[in-house]
């Protein structure tokens, strides 16, 4: 058996999971693995650069397996901060959330079936001496080797692990064989990349005892700066609930969101409508362009569960809509069984975003179903019924046709997908299960659409940025291209 000790001298673990903003509020709880592998390695480079890499290699290979845990009680916390943007009186909130545990108590990290040899034991105790945190560098940590281990109450299960008592948790671990080669990579040439997922990782489940995070859920959101960024298109939130919803349910959720937009301004402003969250002008036509607020729900994690909400709308949001979406803290229609918290994020443009879609790309893919705005048609003499007519205004029509009338190049090539897997997400989620296009609501509470669902991939000549929606219901999520890989 190996056991480490991780106390954190200062009471506090400061770590973001890989794939998630620190605007989310979101903590890696229990560390992963490949965190604390990765940090062994930077200590042995840094601090004990004499020790041949073959002798390391070897004994974080032995360590490469999930490890159980031992997790004192703790609970989540958060600080803001507002940090300069490099112009006068501009800013940007930054949300420090973090894990608060005693000093005293250590988090335990048990490999039960590992054993070392004398040699590798004392590579190991000298690495954990030298390591000084844990995560960003305010988590000071004290590391060690113990020989007893309190009872574990973390442990690698299966995804669909049935206990409703316990909380899973997905954390980065190293995958098989191991790759010391994969280590050493840096996080940030990985992401210019575009890697969702480090290589040589994988997503390891945990099942969280009942009460072992506690803590609010979701915190009060601060006042938007609206009135600093007059420039702002796009604001992100998390979505929260004890059930998050379906991908498939996208449509429904893009609905209701621009329900709590319009009803936070209307109360706001006398009733009044904002053109911008309704796309209707004064006299209530739809207006033209699609300069108006598209809201999309996504799944950026690839389970198949929606848990972010972009309100994007490419003619400027004013300081007035930026209040009134401050203000939306919960998404919920009583007769779907809808209720969900709004966690806010940020607010900015799509490039302020690391989010892979919000990017330039030449190769796309349907993440939500491209839903014909018009009836297929077959024309043409059929010649006595010897030749069949011809399609006219077919999908990949319809899909070239949207694409021009938003100013966007014609695509080299288009391709037909038969389904949306689950997986692929912006997050590193795999999974055989696929939803069909037809599986997908497909229509708007008073307004049907006129065709079928597709799914395309399709590649430029050159990058394209996104938002990339397309189609009927496009400003509710359907439509939605990201990045194909």
């Amino acid at each position: 058996m190996v056991g480490i000790a991780l106390r954190f001298t200062a009471g506090r673990f400061h770590a973001t999971p890989w794939g998630r903003h620190v605007n989310e509020g979101v903590v890696e709880w229990p560390p992963s693995p490949w965190r604390l592998l990765r940090a062994l390695v930077a200590v042995w480079r840094r601090t004990l650069p004499d020790v041949d890499q073959a002798s390391v290699e070897e004994l974080l290979a032995r360590l490469s397996s999930p490890p159980e845990f031992f997790l004192p009680q703790a609970r989540t916390a958060h600080t803001r901060h507002y940090m300069p943007l490099g112009a006068p009186k501009s800013t940007a909130l930054v949300f420090d959330t973090f894990v608060a545990l005693s000093p005293h108590e250590p988090v335990v990290c048990v490999w039960p079936a590992v054993d070392l040899s004398p040699d590798q034991e004392e590579l190991l105790r000298q690495l954990l001496d030298n390591l000084p945190y844990l995560g960003r560098a305010e988590s000071w940590v004290r590391a060690s080797l113990v020989d007893q281990v309190p009872p574990v109450n973390c442990r690698p299960v299966a995804r669909d692990a049935p206990d409703p008592s316990v909380e899973l948790v997905r954390v980065l671990a190293p995958a098989e064989p191991f790759s010391l080669a994969a280590l050493i990579a840096e996080t940030g040439s990985l992401r210019s990349l575009g890697y969702l997922s480090p290589p040589g990782s994988r997503w390891v489940t945990y099942a969280l005892p009942e009460g072992a995070l506690e803590g609010p859920r979701r915190s009060r959101r601060p006042r938007t700066r609206g009135a600093q960024h007059p420039e702002v298109t796009l604001v992100r939130f998390a979505l929260d609930g004890p059930v998050l919803p379906r991908v498939v349910d996208t449509l429904r959720v893009g609905e209701v969101a621009r329900q709590a937009a319009m009803s936070q301004y209307g109360r706001r402003h006398d009733g009044r409508v904002s053109s911008t969250f309704s796309g209707r002008a004064e006299d209530g036509t739809p207006l033209q362009g699609h300069r108006h607020a598209f809201y999309i729900p996504t799944d950026e994690d690839g389970d198949g569960r929606l848990d972010h909400l972009t309100i994007w709308a490419p003619g400027g949001l004013q300081p007035d809509e930026l209040e009134a979406l401050a203000a939306v803290e919960e998404l919920a229609r009583g007769r779907e069984s809808l209720r969900l918290s709004v966690i806010w994020l940020g607010a900015g443009r799509p490039e302020d975003f690391p989010i892979p879609w919000l990017g330039w790309h030449r190769r796309w893919r349907s993440q939500t179903p491209f839903v014909l705005s018009r009836h297929v048609k077959l024309r043409g003499d059929t010649q006595g019924g010897t030749v069949p007519k011809q399609l006219v205004d077919g999908p990949e029509d319809q899909l070239r046709l949207e694409l021009r009338r938003r100013g966007y190049p014609t695509p080299v090539s288009v391709r037909r997908l038969p389904a949306l897997p689950l997986g692929s997400g912006a997050g590193p989620t795999r999974s055989s299960r696929a939803y069909r296009w037809y599986e997908f609501h497909r229509w708007r509470s008073r307004v049907p659409p006129a065709g079928g669902a597709y799914g395309f991939e399709m590649e430029f000549e050159e990058e394209v940025p996104g938002p990339l929606l397309l189609g009927y219901a496009c400003h509710f999520g359907l439509g939605l291209f990201v990045p194909s890989e």
